[in-house]
């Protein structure tokens, strides 16, 4: 009976704990295409096919299953580690993308700036809401002319400090994927890729993900299903190292 009282008391002990660990993480992802997901969900594996108990999946203003539609972006195995690396927690997961966007067009004040705010609002219902990550595959179409390009870190400075305050987040840690385009009609990437490594140099909490390695479709621009479950684990793995 003695051991019996003592069984029941660690598992109290266990669940009180669990119960105090628990919480709830929140993570905005925005961006361009690359963001959007041009992936068929037809090579996802099985489990990812499958929204994590623990994970709630926000897009354009609507709660869904994760690969619900033919095509995906990083968030599928993005919302998989971040749900494994913190099972008691609840993942609360806002995507917001524009293909063929440039910085300008995210700006504070500009049409998208202000849809990603609204996108969150409805999403997230509590008022003050603490983001914890903010994930960026952006960059792409400032390859296209060397206006755009030079100022990249400018903007994309700008964009973090506005958007991390809008938010009321100032600590939210930043992701930014980094772009890497082939071909002919990107020839500033280079000077892009610079600009993205200055402003993880620049701006405090700032990461920036390589894209080595990542596979792409045919037309060398867009992520392969192969490319975009790899990127996602880059995002998770940046935000996991240093939210534990």
């Amino acid at each position: 009976m003695k051991i019996a009282y003592q069984l029941i008391g660690v598992l109290i002990l266990i669940m009180t704990t669990n119960a105090v660990n628990a919480g709830e993480r929140i993570y905005l992802l925005a961006g361009q295409s690359n963001m959007m997901g041009l992936a068929k969900s037809y090579y996802l594996p099985p489990a990812y096919k499958k929204t994590p108990s623990n994970v709630t999946f926000y897009y354009q203003g609507r709660p869904r299953k994760l690969a619900q539609y033919s095509k995906f972006g990083p968030e599928v195995s993005f919302a998989h580690h971040v749900a494994r690396a913190f099972p008691h927690d609840k993942h609360i997961i806002v995507k917001f993308a524009a293909t063929g966007s440039h910085i300008q067009q995210w700006m504070p004040g500009q049409d998208l700036y202000k849809g990603m705010l609204r996108q969150v609002g409805f999403s997230i219902k509590q008022p003050n809401p603490k983001i914890n990550a903010i994930i960026w595959m952006q960059g792409e179409s400032d390859a296209l002319n060397s206006g755009r390009a030079s100022k990249y870190a400018q903007r994309l400075s700008q964009f973090i400090h506005s958007l991390r305050r809008d938010l009321k987040s100032p600590h939210s840690l930043f992701v930014m994927g980094e772009i890497n385009p082939k071909g002919k009609d990107f020839p500033l990437v280079k000077v892009v890729q610079q600009k993205q490594k200055q402003v993880q140099s620049q701006v405090t909490n700032t990461v920036l993900t390589p894209a080595k390695g990542l596979g792409k479709i045919y037309d060398h621009i867009h992520y392969s299903a192969q490319g975009q479950m790899e990127l996602g684990k880059r995002f998770a793995e940046a935000y996991i190292k240093r939210a534990r």
